[in-house]
């Protein structure tokens, strides 16, 4: 009897692996045809990479990365479209509060970019009610607000809102200079 058992739990065992094996491979058929909606909508809304808008190596500049380290680019198509930086090599930290324990974390240095066009005043309230510590910043666009928590300038100018984060060092006010900076260069592009 214990013989029967044991063989009929290896059996179920062995079948259950199947299927798991079964269910990665279709999950990575879907993963690709998603892949594939992703792009083809990107074309048919012929929307605009907020990669283009400024050059990797004025970002760059502007943010003070040495011109010769790696950036990790990701142009991506969300429900707009946006691009990612980051740089491993270029790091800072932080000192988090975890369970009652002060601890030191490292991050890489990054910024994104978030386009949205076609956008209003309305719209641009929306976006900057989570803003705990929201900022408004004069003579950027019509409209600009600065989060220091979630590291991030948000502005409108010329009926497009831009979401741009920056993150180079523990210093708030030092991101804020540099969004600034580079808020200034898109807005040129617009």
């Amino acid at each position: 009897m214990k013989k029967s058992l044991l063989l009929i739990a290896i059996c179920i065992f062995t079948v259950a692996c199947g299927n798991s094996e079964t269910s990665k491979a279709e999950n990575s058929q879907s993963d690709a045809t998603v892949s594939e909606k992703d792009d083809s909508t990107a074309e048919n809304e012929n929307a605009t990479s907020p990669c283009g808008l400024v050059t990797e190596t004025k970002i760059k500049e502007v943010l003070g990365i040495p011109a010769d380290d790696l950036t990790e680019i990701k142009d991506v198509m969300r429900t707009y479209p946006s691009c990612f930086y980051k740089w491993e090599t270029i790091a800072f930290t932080t000192k988090k509060s975890i369970a009652g324990q002060e601890v030191i974390l490292n991050y890489p240095a990054e910024a994104s970019i978030v386009l949205v066009k076609n956008a209003t005043e309305k719209m641009f309230g929306i976006s900057t009610k989570v803003y705990k510590d929201g900022v408004a910043i004069d003579g950027i666009g019509d409209l600009a607000i600065w989060g220091s928590t979630m590291s991030q300038l948000t502005f409108l100018t010329k009926g497009t809102m831009i979401h741009l984060h920056v993150r180079i060092s523990d210093d708030a006010t030092a991101n804020k200079v540099k969004a600034v900076e580079l808020a200034a260069l898109i807005i040129e592009q617009l």
